[in-house]
């Protein structure tokens, strides 16, 4: 069985689940002519990992994907109400992918929050899940 990374597929199934479910604007990297007052708060993808596993019949792959979530204001509080809102979207039912991939298990695995200088809040969650490629060799 070829392996395939499910980078894409997981991107897309994140920014639909995203993007139906909440307000808060999502790009695929932060925007240029951010205006720190008027774009934010936004969220953006962020780093992405693969780890081969499974066997020579089950091609599994485990990977991690970052999403950032970007704040003007001065505390926490928008960061951490945001990444929870996202927390309980990946949580709460499992990613449906195409691209013949199937999510097998998935969690959040991580958050951290931090002051971004001059001003504002960045925050990173993220998703670990086990992705398996169910695309048939010919």
């Amino acid at each position: 069985m070829a392996r395939r990374i499910p980078l894409i597929a997981l991107q897309r199934a994140i920014y639909k689940r995203l993007t139906e479910c909440q307000d808060v604007p999502v790009y695929d990297a932060v925007p240029d002519d951010v205006n720190a007052r008027y774009d934010l708060p936004c969220i953006t993808f962020g780093a992405f990992t693969y780890k081969p596993d499974g066997t020579k019949q089950d091609d599994v792959a485990h990977v991690t994907l970052q999403l950032d979530v970007w704040s003007a204001e001065s505390g926490r509080a928008e960061v951490q109400q945001i990444t929870n809102d996202i927390a309980l979207l990946i949580e709460h039912s499992r990613l449906t992918l195409d691209d013949e991939f199937e999510v097998v298990r998935q969690e959040i695995d991580f958050f951290e929050a931090f002051a971004e200088d001059p001003s504002g809040y960045h925050g990173v969650i993220t998703l670990a899940a086990d992705v398996l490629n169910t695309k048939k060799e010919e």
